[in-house]
């Protein structure tokens, strides 16, 4: 990242109190694919960490 990302990226740091510039990316990152999900389904959804076995095939 150059530096005026770097000075971006901070400043919204501060503005959300976050703790580091870490948790600032995924912050940002759940923001939008929070919009871009309200935007196609035209509501609010919950989003949930799944893990790979949720959809590991069973052998039927």
């Amino acid at each position: 990242m150059n530096d005026e990302e770097l000075a971006k990226l901070e400043a919204v740091r501060v503005q959300w109190g976050l703790r580091d510039l870490d948790e600032t990316a995924v912050f940002l990152a759940k923001r939008v694919l929070r919009e871009s999900m309200k935007s196609i389904t035209g509501r609010g959804r919950a989003m949930i960490l799944v893990s790979l076995e949720d959809f590991e095939r069973t052998t039927e």
